[in-house]
């Protein structure tokens, strides 16, 4: 696949259901080891979690309003290119893809993405007078939001003569995380906690396309707006075409990105903040603020395009997937349509610079009531807003957990979301000195061959094993 920014985040934003989305069914669960990462309050035991394996806190999920299945198609005996070279699989561009039903099938706003954590070590211990967290985690998440006008133009160019491609985005960032926290119990009601986290930035690009609009005029399309990309991945510096004929005013045109070269691209800073308070016996609440803080990309290459450009349309070979010895496999017509994309949004060099970002931060809000009549059943409910603009996510979750032994805590859930209603299952197993869970906040649907979500992009699963001291 061609190393392109632009065209990786759109392939990205079709085939995965991108920041940073915790396992939140373990919020209510007494013998989780990683419900600290919601709220540094809830940190109430000493453990050591298995070192550099996945098992010790290993997190994964996709947040989105749509799946692979509504992209890619299985296509039929008598559709052009079926079974060459064995491929039986197209675009969403192929001609015999109705495009009423691809399109009925999108949303205005289709928002998606993906999140990991994976944590290459952690400790906690009793002390000055609390809990204190010390952890390394490796943190990676994307997101795209990208309007169905886009895919309307894609799909049925000349069908009509404007098209409005506004409100944009496509982001990733990746970062090693050092996390220093302490919870603090004040009284028999009420606990905080907070936590420092120190951040040095791996990989980051941020696509943004405003007020883009899209006109046919003699022949050729007109395009005026507004597109920009920053990147900073690690040392690694942007490729441009010195072709004249792809300049603009003496500016070159972004081609992807030179060869690898390693190193930190930026460090940052967060806070974690949080409390508990007993209203009664059977009753507490709970709030916390979760990664607020920023990441200074040093050096962030720019490319950006402003004012008028032309576009001569989608290649007419990309939705047949050729015929005979020009058969295009599934990745040959997503290279093709990535090398469109980069003509519908030019980019152009324009220098580089320090970027300040911030992160996208998380409020938490829950309630947790104990069964009087059967105290080891607790119902809860946790309300989740994630503060990222265009990326921004909201979700309330019902929660009922039962512990009816001291080695054994269940808990299921059902959450109401900017993208949907999901069901999640977590199981944890408790002995003296070992504690491990899985489970899942989202249940995965049908997946594909390569585990992408088909039909709806809302899944996720996390495990872990710990060590209590």
């Amino acid at each position: 696949m061609k190393n392109k920014i632009i065209g990786l985040l759109m392939a990205a934003a079709a085939v995965l259901p991108a920041g940073a989305q915790e396992f939140r069914s373990a919020y209510f669960m007494q013998t989780s080891t990683t419900r600290h990462e919601l709220n540094p309050a809830l940190l109430d035991e000493s453990f050591v979690t298995m070192p550099l394996l996945p098992l010790g806190y290993f997190n994964i999920g996709t947040t989105g309003n749509v799946g692979l299945s509504n992209f890619v198609y299985k296509m039929g005996p008598d559709w052009q290119g079926y079974g060459e070279h064995g491929n039986t699989l197209t675009t969403f561009m192929h001609p015999n893809v109705d495009r009423g039903d691809f399109l009925d099938g999108l949303k205005d706003n289709n928002r998606m993405s993906v999140s990991l954590k994976y944590q290459l070590l952690g400790v906690a211990f009793k002390g000055f007078g609390g809990y204190n967290v010390i952890d390394l985690s490796l943190r990676s998440n994307s997101g795209a939001a990208v309007p169905k006008s886009l895919f309307a133009f894609m799909k049925d160019t000349g069908e009509e003569d404007h098209y409005d491609i506004s409100n944009m985005g496509l982001r990733t960032e990746n970062y090693l995380e050092l996390g220093l926290g302490h919870s603090h119990k004040i009284n028999d009601k009420l606990t905080v906690g907070g936590k420092v986290k120190l951040l040095w930035g791996l990989g980051y690009a941020d696509f943004d396309a405003e007020n883009v609009n899209v006109n046919l005029a003699d022949g050729t399309w007109q395009i005026d707006g507004n597109a920009k990309l920053t990147t900073a991945v690690m040392k690694t510096d942007m490729k441009y075409n010195d072709n004249p004929d792809k300049m603009k005013d003496g500016r070159r045109r972004f081609d992807g990105l030179d060869d690898f070269k390693g190193g930190l691209a930026g460090f940052g800073l967060a806070f974690d903040l949080g409390a508990t308070y007993k209203v009664l016996d059977e009753l507490t609440v709970s709030a916390s603020l979760t990664d607020l803080g920023f990441i200074n990309w040093s050096n962030a290459l720019q490319a950006t395009s402003q004012g008028t450009w032309t576009f001569d349309g989608f290649k007419e070979n990309i939705p047949a997937g050729g015929s005979g010895t020009g058969a295009k496999d599934l990745q040959d017509q997503w290279d093709d349509i990535q090398d469109d994309l980069e003509d519908v949004f030019s980019l152009y060099e324009d220098g580089s610079k320090g970027q300040t970002r911030a992160l996208a931060a998380t409020l938490n809000l829950g309630a947790e009531y104990t069964l009087p009549a059967y105290d080891k059943l607790r119902f809860g409910f946790l309300y989740t807003s994630r503060i990222a603009g265009k990326y921004s996510h909201h979700q309330g979750m019902f929660a009922a957990t039962v512990r009816p032994l001291r080695w054994i805590e269940a808990t299921a859930n059902m959450a109401f979301t900017s993208t949907g209603v999901t069901g999640g299952l977590t199981v944890d197993l408790r002995a003296r000195h070992f504690n491990f869970f899985i489970g899942t906040d989202r249940f995965f649907g049908k997946l594909s061959k390569q585990g992408i979500p088909l039909n709806n992009a809302n899944t996720n699963v996390a495990l872990g094993m710990s060590f209590p001291l």
